[in-house]
């Protein structure tokens, strides 16, 4: 696994439902199983929406499998109202499985959005291959800090050498 994994323990799960506010107060108590099937998720929607960034079809396997957890979402979750109004799937916040439940449904609601499936772009930076979701239409790295600053300063010292060597 790469070092920049955020999901190193079951408690890495559980904090990260609290960071992505589909757990309140203490996070569930999350097994390993559950870990690795949030693992397992995290790598099927990346071959998903990797291939939809490069304008290709995601394999069937990866569809059925993204298609088999959102149906255990769905069928373990209730309606509830959001503060904006509508009306969103939620779990008990003892439901170890609620992270991985909710990155389905947001998944599966991401691939029912044409315009901002559109905008799902793979960071051209060497090395990265994150993906990210272009809301400005003018983004092109996953993060300017980091791949874009990079390549920024890659091409500043070409053009420094070359400037030097024509000197």
């Amino acid at each position: 696994m790469p070092s920049t994994d955020a999901l190193l323990t079951p408690r890495d799960l559980g904090r990260w439902g609290l960071r992505l506010g589909v757990s309140r107060g203490r996070p569930p108590v999350v097994e390993d199983d559950e870990l690795e099937a949030a693992r397992a998720l995290r790598l099927v929607l990346h071959r998903v929406f990797s291939a939809i960034a490069e304008g290709r079809r995601p394999r069937r396997a990866d569809l059925e499998a993204l298609a088999r957890d959102h149906a255990s979402a769905a069928g373990a979750a209730r309606l509830a109202p959001a503060d904006d109004g509508a009306w969103r799937l939620t779990w008990p916040a003892a439901e170890p499985r609620a992270v991985r439940f909710a990155v389905a449904v947001d998944a599966m609601a991401l691939l029912a959005d044409p315009a901002r499936l559109a905008r799902v772009h793979r960071c051209p930076g060497p090395a990265c291959g994150w993906l990210f979701l272009d809301t400005s239409g003018r983004r092109r790295w996953c993060s300017m800090s980091t791949c874009g600053s990079r390549v920024k300063m890659r091409r500043l010292y070409a053009r420094r050498r070359q400037a030097e060597r024509r000197q």
